[in-house]
């Protein structure tokens, strides 16, 4: 979904995509990442704002439309041909040209071709020989960890607005605090390795809500208490429930008032229009890019502000180049909705 011309989402995606290569900057250097007003570091704070951008807008996307069938066609064409790219470019451009084994034993390796699978939404971070001696070692794209999550919050939204046609707020109300009961109490079950994940279902989930919320009719009292009465709820158990609940809520705070600052001004149209989209690029390819410089850079002694200078740079060229020829023409292939008779 591009409304750049009404709205400053499309640079907000943009200036979170930053967030998260700034913040990656310095763990990729083996530094400790800066913290966001000490709620959380800048790239945990970009992604808040894409879950919560994207559970609206996803939500959005399913109430103009309730098709199952163009429904994850809109949401697999925005996420699958510009990954598959990045994979194959990852597999056999830069770890041929990068790795420090034999081509054969490459090529050989089972951990090669596994990483075929993060192509689909199954993510492998392992190269053989790629990055071992970096401050990070062996790390070929970190980043990718949100997508098959972003995507779970898609079958989400299909499960839940179908089940839940006639009476759309129970679907997302309920969905959300149970949300923030994972967010909570599954990482104690499954390990904090997950925390993030399901923190960000949660975000998401409250981004939804806010969707529905600002797209509904005014004045359905049944719906205005469902809606308070389940905000209400959230907000309490994803506030005061688990050790994290100041941080994620506040968290929570900034996204949401980004999104509403970025609905009311136009004024990030006037870069993003003229480039395109480049966030979801700049996502994808920044990590690689970063590991890729600092890989190379290893006896140049180059400061961090230059390393940064040419991650940006090279990014945005990357970026560019994924919007405009590869992420632009698989959107025109996107299914209309049906006109209503």
């Amino acid at each position: 979904m591009n409304v750049s011309s009404k709205n400053s989402l499309d640079f907000l995606r943009l200036t979170a995509a930053l967030f998260v290569l700034y913040s990656h900057q310095y763990a990729l250097l083996g530094l400790a990442e800066p913290s966001f007003f000490g709620w959380n570091s800048f790239g945990g704070a970009g992604v808040t704002v894409f879950f919560f951008l994207s559970g609206m807008l996803v939500w959005l996307s399913w109430a103009r439309d309730p098709n199952l069938r163009r429904f994850f066609q809109r949401r697999s064409l925005r996420i699958f041909p510009a990954l598959w790219v990045i994979v194959l470019i990852t597999i056999f451009v830069l770890g041929p040209i990068l790795t420090t084994v034999s081509l054969p034993e490459y090529f050989r390796s089972n951990d090669t071709w596994r990483y075929l699978t993060t192509a689909m939404l199954f993510p492998r971070n392992i190269l053989p020989g790629v990055f071992e001696k970096n401050p990070y070692p062996y790390a070929v794209n970190g980043s990718l960890w949100t997508l098959p999550v972003e995507y779970l919050c898609y079958l989400m939204v299909a499960v839940v607005g179908s089940i839940w046609q006639r009476w759309r707020l129970v679907g997302p109300a309920l969905t959300l605090i149970a949300a923030a009961l994972l967010a909570t109490y599954a990482p104690i079950i499954v390990g904090d390795r997950f925390s993030p994940h399901f923190e960000m279902i949660a975000i998401f989930w409250w981004g939804a809500l806010y969707g529905y919320s600002t797209a509904s009719p005014r004045g359905h009292f049944q719906d205005r208490y469902w809606l308070i009465g389940s905000i209400i709820a959230a907000a309490l158990i994803f506030s005061l429930l688990g050790s994290r609940g100041t941080e994620r809520m506040a968290m929570l705070l900034c996204a949401a008032m980004s999104v509403v600052l970025a609905q009311r001004t136009n004024f990030g149209a006037r870069l993003t229009d003229r480039l395109g989209d480049l966030s979801y690029g700049i996502y994808i390819y920044a990590f690689p890019v970063q590991q890729v410089l600092i890989y190379w850079s290893r006896d140049a002694g180059l400061s961090f502000g230059l390393l940064f200078f040419l991650s940006v740079v090279i990014t945005f060229v990357l970026a560019y180049f994924s919007w405009h020829l590869i992420e632009y023409q698989a959107l025109r292939l996107k299914p209309r909705a049906r006109a209503a008779t």
